[in-house]
């Protein structure tokens, strides 16, 4: 690099004032002797006030400070995620429709009555699917949902909503079933408690999951009616079915089906694909029959 070149190069910051002592004094004794670097020198120096102009009329927002203080403070997304999540949560328990709450409570209590007076656990195995199956049926809908058009207008996913819903009923349900559980270690071995769970928490999820599934698309009414008629008829002995049912080729069928409602992983498996049809079909619109049907 020759002389003129480096003292060229030199110039922008010359006229900036960011040259030290010994650099600005060559290259001033440079500019005495160099006509091309001064003319150079013009341009930079009034691009340089032009700059500078520039930045003193520039005025910050007058919020400027106090948004980059509250960026700064303000929550990670995982926590704002966090809030945001229990908000929806809390907010589904007041739009819940209300005698659901004392509703479910008062019938798994007269079942744990019922449990300790006959001494049979097997009350609550039959009851809580019942009670949950009737809770979840109402989570939906505008003659359940006083809330239900302001919803709907929400920024908040349908599915969303529901999904809130379905785990604020099912953990009260859940709470429910285990101190029921725990009332029947009266009359139940200690050691049995967790079979005892397991017998009813694998139909009690999946009687739920039809039971909304079918809420969503024939009504509540209907919902109950048939998912109750499901849980039932595996209590039916094998003559009631009828004359048309007494040949062998239904035996292996009817032990299928009494197998499957004793069978945790397949009911749990099959529950988690009918939420997950209930949460797809949320904001769709449906088919819904008559109430009451059968």
């Amino acid at each position: 690099m020759n002389t003129h070149t480096h003292f060229e190069e030199l110039l922008p910051l010359y006229a900036a004032g960011q040259l030290g002592g010994s650099e600005r004094s060559s290259v001033e004794a440079h500019l005495t002797t160099c006509p091309d670097c001064q003319t150079d020198l013009e341009l930079w120096s009034a691009l340089s006030a032009e700059i500078g102009s520039s930045n003193r009329a520039l005025t910050a927002p007058p919020a400027l400070l106090e948004g980059t203080f509250e960026r700064l403070h303000a929550p990670g997304r995982l926590s704002l995620a966090f809030r945001r999540t229990w908000q929806l949560l809390h907010a589904q328990v007041f739009l819940v429709q209300r005698e659901m709450w004392p509703a479910s409570a008062v019938i798994m209590f007269m079942g744990v009555v019922v449990a300790l007076l006959s001494k049979h656990v097997e009350a609550i195995y039959f009851i809580a699917p019942l009670v949950a199956a009737a809770s979840l049926s109402v989570l939906s809908g505008p003659e359940y949902d006083p809330a239900y058009e302001l919803a709907l207008a929400t920024p908040t996913s349908p599915w969303k909503v529901l999904l809130a819903r379905l785990s604020v009923v099912s953990a009260y349900n859940l709470l429910l079933a285990l101190v029921a559980a725990m009332a029947l270690l009266f009359i139940a071995p200690p050691a049995l408690f967790g079979t005892l769970i397991l017998g009813w928490l694998g139909p009690m999820a999946c009687l739920s999951a039809l039971a909304l599934f079918f809420s969503l698309w024939i009504g509540t009414g209907n919902a109950i009616a048939i998912t109750y008629l499901l849980w039932i008829l595996q209590y039916l002995p094998y003559s009631s079915f009828g004359t048309w049912m007494t040949s062998p080729a239904w035996e292996p069928v009817i032990l299928a089906y009494r197998q499957f409602w004793h069978t945790p992983l397949l009911l749990f498996l099959f529950s988690i694909f009918l939420i997950g049809i209930s949460l797809w079909s949320a904001n769709r619109p449906v088919f819904r029959l008559p109430q009451g049907i059968g």
